[in-house]
């Protein structure tokens, strides 16, 4: 931890000013609500909320509606907020949507035997997460997103097999794993392979039916309430089941929390999504505001494709 200055003071409380600054920009600046003039289809989207992540749904759901070919069919989990609170924030959405109570999810784990998961989720409020994800990929394959995490393009997603579980997960830019679940599994092997992060999930079929023991691990994991817990747990089944998109296709760097110029990603064409874990005060709300500008000016070239290109 850097030692804290007056200086870092300053420089932290200006960066906290020009989040909020931009947030309320972009909501002055985003539409009500949007048409539904669009295709659905293709994937479902699971996402998982509360009151924190129903701030930054209509900007993350924007990125979307603007940047993928297809609108998702979505699917909300609330982590045990009151399901008002989802659907006032998803009042901009024109589109079919669901809103589930975890333990909607925790039931279907019931009836297949599932208790472990249950039990880890009572504890740990990110298992509620990983509860989710597990129900819904056995019903149907899923691309699991973070609320904080904007997109630029449609996501490059595995085909799914009939034959095995077929699951894809993001990078990270360290390894953020539960040392002592580490240390107890004997999984310092972990530690030296590129690092997760269960921010973007995709997954299909039965982790159950396809990793040996799982309802061991996680009746071991339900002694941590902390978050890397649930992360380490996400890792272990994609080291076992799946792969990973690369750090260039979804982005989740801290090198400009304090970087105040235009980035060059939401231009390039070649990365599809941004995880805004270390900056959703204020890069998070600029990137929205860049996507809201994109689609504004390429709105007015359409109207008027013999004028003058606008700078």
């Amino acid at each position: 931890m850097g030692k804290v200055t007056i200086t870092s003071i300053f420089v932290n409380k200006f960066y906290n000013l020009l989040g909020h600054t931009l947030r309320m920009t972009f909501a002055l600046a985003a539409p009500r609500r949007l048409p539904a003039n669009r295709t659905v289809g293709g994937t479902d989207l699971l996402l998982f909320s509360g009151y924190r992540g129903a701030k930054m749904l209509k900007a993350m759901l924007l990125s979307i509606y603007y940047n993928w070919d297809k609108i998702p069919r979505v699917t909300i989990v609330s982590d045990g907020t009151p399901k008002e609170v989802l659907e006032t924030a998803m009042q901009f959405w024109p589109y079919p949507y669901q809103i589930k109570h975890w333990e909607e999810c925790g039931q279907w784990h019931r009836a297949n035997g599932h208790p472990a998961i249950i039990d880890f989720a009572h504890v740990n409020v990110f298992a509620r997460k990983l509860l989710s994800i597990l129900a819904e990929a056995e019903q149907h394959p899923v691309l699991y997103s973070d609320t904080d995490i904007l997109w630029y393009t449609d996501p490059r997603l595995p085909a799914p097999s009939p034959d095995r579980c077929t699951m894809r997960i993001s990078r990270d830019a360290m390894h953020c794993y539960h040392l002592p679940a580490i240390r107890y599994l004997d999984r310092h092997d972990m530690l030296e392979k590129p690092p997760m992060n269960a921010g973007l999930v995709y997954l299909a079929g039965s982790v159950y039916d396809h990793y040996p023991g799982f309802e061991e691990l996680l009746r071991f994991m339900r002694i941590f309430n902390e978050g890397p817990a649930e992360q380490l747990t996400f890792a272990m089944m994609a080291d076992h089941l799946g792969d990973t998109w690369t750090a260039e296709e979804i982005i989740l760097s801290t090198t400009d929390v304090y970087w105040p110029l235009l980035p060059r990603y939401p231009f390039s064409g070649t990365q599809m999504a941004r995880h805004h874990v270390a900056t959703k005060h204020n890069w998070f709300w600029r990137d929205a505001l860049i996507i809201l500008w994109r689609r504004n000016r390429s709105r007015r070239h359409a109207a008027d494709p013999e004028g003058a290109p606008i700078p």
